[in-house]
């Protein structure tokens, strides 16, 4: 008798994951993305950023299963990548802005700072209004109501590597579309994404 999907080891979940299986690909998500998010976040300092590195990592590994060596132990390497994925994350998100605490003070904040602060948020509703319909409602649920991707996931009867998909999509089109605003991108990442 075959084992259920979440008491297998790595190599099978890998294995499973070759052949397309979503839901191997959800087991293997739900044993790592923890440890590799808590992981980032001891370097990083920044949740948003520990969030980002591990999903571009565990989409990553989806995207490249059918690549990886047969015999590759998953743990050790899903970290020694996740080290690249911080630097990477770190390069990527080089910005100098003003520390959220301060920048939410009304004692410090300035006019143009409260201009530009709206000006975003206004650019912000826009664009997460042209995101399909679907896509959308996954990305509020998460980032407005915040549900995790298993919540969604059944509420709205997708897989949670869907709900993944639509969130990191939603992010990606977000962050392209709001790169205009890179003097506060970065905290307006930690106002609307966190």
């Amino acid at each position: 008798m075959r084992s259920s999907l979440p008491e297998q080891s790595d190599v099978s979940l890998l294995n499973e994951c070759r052949k397309g299986n979503t839901r191997a690909f959800d087991v293997l998500f739900d044993r790592y993305s923890g440890k590799l998010y808590h992981y980032g976040l001891k370097y990083m300092k920044n949740e948003a950023l520990a969030e980002e590195a591990m999903m571009d990592l565990m989409f990553w590994l989806w995207d490249k299963r059918e690549q990886l060596p047969v015999d590759v132990q998953l743990a050790p390497y899903l970290f020694r990548a996740m080290k690249h994925a911080i630097i990477k994350a770190l390069t990527r998100h080089q910005t100098n802005t003003v520390p959220l605490d301060f920048a939410s003070d009304p004692y410090t904040e300035d006019a143009d700072n409260r201009i530009r602060h709206n000006e975003l948020q206004e650019a912000y509703h826009e664009k997460l209004n042209t995101l399909s319909s679907q896509r959308q409602k996954v990305f509020r649920m998460s980032r407005h109501n915040d549900l995790s991707h298993a919540e969604i996931a059944r509420e709205l009867d997708l897989s949670v590597f869907t709900v993944k998909n639509h969130i990191k999509a939603s992010l990606a089109y977000l962050r392209d579309e709001l790169k205009d605003y890179t003097d506060i991108t970065t905290l307006a990442l930690l106002i609307f994404f966190l």
